[in-house]
């Protein structure tokens, strides 16, 4: 995360004017590119389905539009919070001219906060289900999927019927988009969330 340091601290002056790039040096493709690969290093490759049920979750239109415009983008240039509105925005769009979209989609569900003091899918899929991310069933992968939207909206302890109810809204969304049949939606939404009881953790990771 050096670099990304680097990255948080041109983006607290930078405007986002279309000079930033050549002003603050961080912001230029090499380096938005050399903070992904330093970020990336150490994980384990996640199964197509688990990125497209996180993508279509966030952003429905993310394959078809420039990827700096999109929501995945843009939440991660705001991941650190201290970095401001404008200065993510930028971090955005500095991501999205220097990243191909199945990058910026790795680096997503790598990276996103998904409760239980979980960044990334692959911690997640332990503490909430004891499972390595590649053995996830595709209603299990689907609720990790709308977790970003709002770890504690969708916490199965406070509110398991809102969770449910959304994760199967997610299961007919991936059916829409034919990545999985209609039959085998239906028949993950028929099943209860799953989860660990208790709920593991990622904090001693």
């Amino acid at each position: 995360m050096k670099i990304w340091g680097n990255l948080l601290a041109v983006g607290l002056a930078v405007s986002g004017g279309a000079g930033a790039a050549e002003e603050f040096p961080f912001l230029k493709p090499e380096a938005v590119r050399a903070a992904y690969a330093e970020d990336r290093a150490g994980w384990r490759d996640v199964p197509p389905l688990v990125v497209q049920a996180f993508v279509l979750a966030e952003d429905r239109g993310f394959w078809d539009r420039a990827p700096g415009r999109s929501t995945v983008t843009r939440i991660i240039g705001n991941w650190y919070p201290e970095a401001g509105a404008r200065p993510g925005l930028a971090v955005a769009v500095a991501i999205g001219q220097a990243l191909e979209h199945d990058e910026i989609a790795d680096w997503f569900v790598n990276r996103v906060f998904l409760g239980q003091g979980c960044f990334g899918v692959a911690g997640a899929a332990r503490a909430y289900f004891g499972k390595e991310v590649g053995t996830l069933e595709v209603q299990e992968m689907a609720y990790l999927a709308i977790l970003p939207k709002g770890p504690v909206v969708f916490h199965p302890e406070r509110d398991g019927a809102r969770a449910l109810e959304r994760r199967n809204w997610l299961l007919a969304q991936i059916a829409e988009a034919r990545l999985i049949a209609p039959e085998e939606a239906a028949d993950a939404a028929a099943l209860p969330l799953g989860v660990r009881d208790p709920l593991g953790t990622c904090d001693a990771e």
